[in-house]
């Protein structure tokens, strides 16, 4: 190989090196860029907080209740919540309270076509055949208390119903109801078996709702420990009100669902976090392992044409040395 030849190949080895240097050094950019996109992963994986499932324990609040007649339900009475007046001295409350109290609500279905038959061996006794298909056995009424009878009259928007009159009255246990037929006004005569007759049927059914007022200026009487033992306040007739609480630990089931329910959303949101973090993290280690064998390619070539430049410099420095020699 000529002189000219071995610099040409030189130079060319030389600009080729310089290539691979230059590609090394994006490779390790590169690298660089995913460490710290892996950085940035790990941070967030770290700033995560794992959810902790609720304590049953922190759902129980303790809850007083008293007996009052005014509960027509069950008797209870329950304190939902207690505020101290401000300024008050001795200290006096705003209770807020709950009860169930028993109501009547009244109904009337006109034109109703029912018909009768006798009850065998019951004497007098009629079943009342309704047009929905079943049969009730019917009483008779001589008169009627008028308050009732008020209230009959008030859903039938009418007056023709009086106490005096003749009724017959069936109950439903399992609705907790009471029907009435005024047979005086309406005509119904249970003896005309199987006749059709239209008359008006009445209904007193019992419900209960809840009530929720709230006492001011009550005198709330405590314990050594803390616990209210009893109440006083004057009520709307200035009378002295005095009730014994009954302090128990009430459990809000509805309220640790909810707490258990938010607690399954956070923890998927939070498995599902952390998938994708390892996903993506997976995804640019394989990528710097793709980018390390790049980067080792390039090193063994970097050391195979640096190995050529010492052989090929080898040569250049021998003809130099030639080409001098002669004119020694």
């Amino acid at each position: 190989m000529g002189m000219a030849a071995s610099q040409a190949r030189y130079l060319g080895l030389t600009a080729r090196k310089i290539n691979v240097e230059y590609e090394g050094q994006q490779v390790n950019q590169q690298r660089t860029a995913l460490a710290n996109e892996s950085a940035g992963l790990f941070r967030r994986l770290m700033s995560l907080e794992n959810p902790v499932p609720p304590s049953q324990n922190a759902y129980y609040e303790n809850v007083y209740t008293y007996s009052d007649t005014e509960a027509t339900a069950d008797g209870k009475v329950t304190i939902v919540g207690t505020h101290e007046i401000e300024g008050s001295n001795p200290p006096k409350y705003s209770v807020d309270i709950k009860y169930n109290q028993n109501i009547m609500q009244y109904q009337a279905a006109a034109n109703q076509e029912v018909y009768t038959t006798e009850v065998t061996g019951k004497g007098n006794t009629y079943l009342l055949h309704l047009p929905n298909g079943t049969a009730k056995e019917i009483t008779k009424m001589d008169g009627m208390a008028q308050n009732l009878v008020d209230e009959l009259n008030k859903v039938s928007s009418t007056k023709d119903n009086e106490a005096t009159d003749t009724y017959y009255t069936y109950t439903d246990t399992l609705t907790n109801s009471t029907f009435y037929i005024n047979a005086t006004r309406s005509g119904f005569d249970p003896t005309q078996y199987k006749q059709n007759q239209n008359v008006t049927i009445y209904s007193s059914i019992q419900t209960t709702q809840e009530v929720n007022k709230t006492l001011n200026d009550v005198t709330m009487v405590q314990s050594s420990s803390g616990t209210f033992t009893s109440m006083k306040w004057y009520d709307d007739s200035g009378l002295l009100q005095e009730r014994t609480l009954t302090p128990s630990q009430e459990y809000d089931e509805q309220g640790y669902n909810e707490a258990m329910n938010q607690y399954n959303v956070d923890k998927a949101n939070y498995e599902q976090e952390i998938a994708s973090i390892n996903a993506k993290t997976e995804e640019l280690q394989e990528t710097d392992r793709t980018l390390e064998l790049r980067l080792k390619q390039l090193d063994t070539e970097q050391e195979a044409l640096q190995t050529e430049l010492d052989s090929v410099k080898k040569v250049i420095d021998k003809s130099v040395d030639n080409v001098f020699k002669t004119f020694q």
